[in-house]
């Protein structure tokens, strides 16, 4: 197995593309990753993820209604396309154990990145409409987004009419349930300004965690606006083992963030601390590799690894 993620052609010029390779081991499973594929119009264009979130429309839908077009906080089109390889690559394996032979998977941050348009894209392909921002609120479902508390903000994720009857109970707003603008999700959305307009005063007269309190007594989706101090500090994050510690030679106790894979028979074991530069170059190219100790230190000696 191969995974490369230079511009498309530029392993070809040292004999190291899929083809030169495959020729001299058919069972090669090898995976480019690059900003637009090894095919289309774009292929030559490097691609970051910045620019991929622009040239994919994600920034369009995200930010305030009135505000300019916004990145998302974590470079999420590379983190999809870096999903999406290992997905592909467990799809290629079980693949070889039927068909006998590897094959080139081509993995793309663009494509990826639209692949995870999910309902927007199907919302534009179906209606012709171009999807407006809604900063944190969402285009099909009223009301699920954030609110200002009377100290600070939370989230509501009202997903169904049966949970805003309740939230209307909580705010001691019973009547706007009854009411034929908002009796369903869909005369909420057509009817959203007139309603926030009214929930967002009644939100302002309790705190954020009186709110939650209450929201969450009565069934309704809700949450706190962590910053990472109060995430990493959060319960659930310890009983779900997110974060864990390990012994680092120059660092002592290094926290880090956990494997979100929980397996019943195989847990997730952490073996070596994040590596020093070149620390394993030796054992990679001796045990792995198979070079000689000679060879090792000649090319140490030359430069050629460090």
């Amino acid at each position: 197995m191969l995974v490369e993620n230079f511009r498309p052609g530029t392993l070809a010029r040292f004999s190291l593309d899929f083809e030169s390779l495959s020729a001299l081991n058919p069972d090669l499973i090898y995976c480019s990753l690059t900003g637009f594929g090894q095919t289309g119009p774009l292929h030559d264009k490097p691609g970051y993820d910045f620019m991929i979130q622009a040239m994919g429309g994600l920034m369009s839908i995200t930010g305030e209604t009135d505000g300019e077009p916004m990145k998302v906080g974590v470079a999420v089109a590379d983190l999809f396309a870096g999903q999406n390889a290992v997905i592909a690559i467990l799809a290629a394996l079980q693949a070889r154990t039927q068909a006998g032979r590897g094959q080139h998977l081509d993995i793309s941050l663009f494509d990826s990145q639209l692949g995870m348009l999910a309902n927007v894209a199907s919302n534009y392909l179906i209606s012709g409409d171009f999807p407006k921002r809604c900063g944190n609120a969402h285009a099909n479902i009223v009301p699920y987004q954030s609110f200002q508390a009377g100290d600070e903000w939370f989230v509501i994720a009202v997903g169904n009419d049966r949970q805003f009857t309740r939230l209307c109970e909580v705010i001691g707003k019973l009547e706007l349930a009854q009411d034929s603008r908002f009796v369903t999700n869909a005369n909420r959305v057509e009817n959203r300004d007139e309603l926030l307009a009214l929930l967002k005063p009644a939100f302002l007269k309790r705190t954020a965690s009186e709110w939650l309190s209450a929201l969450e007594a009565a069934g309704i989706p809700c949450g706190p606006i962590n910053t990472l101090d109060k995430v990493f500090a959060e319960p659930h994050v310890q009983a779900r083992e997110m974060l864990i510690e390990m012994d680092h030679p120059t660092i002592g106790k290094l926290p880090l963030v956990g494997s979100p894979l929980k397996f019943s028979d195989t847990p997730v074991k952490y073996k070596l601390p994040p590596p020093k530069l070149g620390e394993h170059t030796r054992e990679v190219l001796g045990s792995l590799l198979g070079y000689s100790v000679d060879e090792i230190h000649e090319l140490f000696m030359n430069r050629v690894v460090s």
